[in-house]
């Protein structure tokens, strides 16, 4: 059944807003959390499944070639070979199953600090960035957050932010040296109010979560992607004779793999541009002018948002896509600038020149209300 807003929800939101699209904080709340779970129960099943189709095939390889050279005996003595088969496949998934679980608990434990050491993320000297952390404190406040969460910083010339954990207490905000060094205050406080609103509807739970596990996944996808476009070294051919000799199981264990991640990596895009979105509307809500989420995003836009040692992977973690560029009539971030502008109505379609030229004059502001009235009544004079 298709969501109905109330004429009163509908006629209190500006003329941009699709009221049909506004979904209560708690509810957000809940749909993370079980998401969460969801991509938990999946993941752990899915390494299980594979694992015991891998040991279906191998099993029935073997029994095969036992009842071939044993001239029909089976290869669990009085086990028949779809007996074998069966119990090979039920222990097989029994025990990937335990083992991915534990796997995953331990991974999701201590995955701040995992994703930290991985992005190179350092936390600043103290007495340093005062006017960032007082940013950061400003949105934190709005927020009503326990507590500012912990500074950290990437030593990388991108212009980009992160947010990642698991809950509240453990929130970790991150900024790039590029963030630092080419936005001010106002910008740096429309970057933390997005990322600390993906904190209050636990988006970062989910961004956390997969990033943790997935990790591993990601690094092999980049590692083939890295060998394929690698020149082939002089025992080429000899290693491309040994795979084709290897071919068959696999090769489709391989296919399958890839298949999965792919899908994996288009959803992972798609959920990554998905909150941003949302976290644009509702960190505008936290700033005192919501037009500097607007300016924010463009000004990150318009300069190297990529971050080497996020790349594509970890990009749900970032205000920006931190992977590889887009073309700019391509580019999947430029949605979240056109949203911004029909929700601000003309003050967002408003467009300001302002080339980085010395001497270029300011852009005349626009007359007060009350100087319009002045010079109405002087001319009736």
């Amino acid at each position: 059944m298709t969501h109905r807003p109330s004429p009163t929800l509908a006629n209190s939101v500006a003329p941009g807003v699709r009221p049909e699209r506004i979904e209560p904080l708690l509810a957000r709340v809940a749909g993370n959390r079980w998401r969460f779970l969801g991509f938990m129960v999946s993941f752990i099943l899915a390494i299980a499944l594979f694992a015991a189709a891998v040991v279906a095939i191998v099993s029935s390889l073997v029994a095969m070639a036992v009842v071939f050279r044993s001239g029909g005996v089976p290869p669990g003595g009085d086990l028949g070979p779809g007996e074998f088969i069966a119990r090979a496949v039920v222990l097989g998934f029994a025990i990937t199953l335990a083992v991915a679980t534990v796997w995953s608990l331990v991974r999701l434990a201590d995955s701040e600090t995992r994703l930290l050491k991985r992005l190179g993320a350092r936390m600043p000297a103290g007495g340093t960035l005062l006017p960032t952390k007082s940013a950061l404190r400003d949105m934190a406040l709005a927020a009503g957050l326990p507590r500012t969460p912990q500074l950290y910083v990437l030593d990388t010339p991108g212009v980009n932010a992160f947010v990642l954990g698991r809950s509240v207490e453990r929130v970790r905000i991150g900024v790039t040296r590029g963030l630092l060094e080419h936005t001010g205050p106002d910008v740096q406080r429309a970057v933390f109010a997005n990322l600390i609103a993906r904190v209050l509807t636990l988006d970062t739970l989910w961004a956390t979560a997969v990033s943790a596990l997935m990790g591993p996944i990601w690094a092999l996808r980049d590692a083939d992607f890295e060998r394929d476009d690698g020149e082939p070294g002089p025992d080429a051919g000899a290693a491309r004779t040994r795979e084709q000799g290897a071919a068959g199981l696999a090769l489709l264990g391989y296919g399958l793999v890839v298949i999965v991640t792919e899908l994996l990596a288009w959803y992972h895009r798609e959920a990554a541009w998905s909150a941003a979105e949302k976290a644009d509307a509702e960190g505008m809500l936290l700033l005192k002018d919501p037009r500097w989420m607007l300016r924010g995003i463009e000004q990150v836009l318009e300069r190297d948002n990529h971050v080497p040692a996020a790349g594509d992977a970890y990009s749900q973690l970032f205000f920006c896509w931190a992977g590889f560029g887009f073309a700019p009539e391509d580019d999947p971030e430029m949605r979240r600038v056109a949203r911004l502008r029909e929700a601000l109505g003309a003050e967002g379609a408003a467009y300001v020149p302002r080339p980085n030229l010395p001497g270029w004059p300011g852009a005349p502001r626009a007359p007060r209300l009350e100087a319009l009235e002045l010079e109405r009544s002087a001319t009736n004079l």
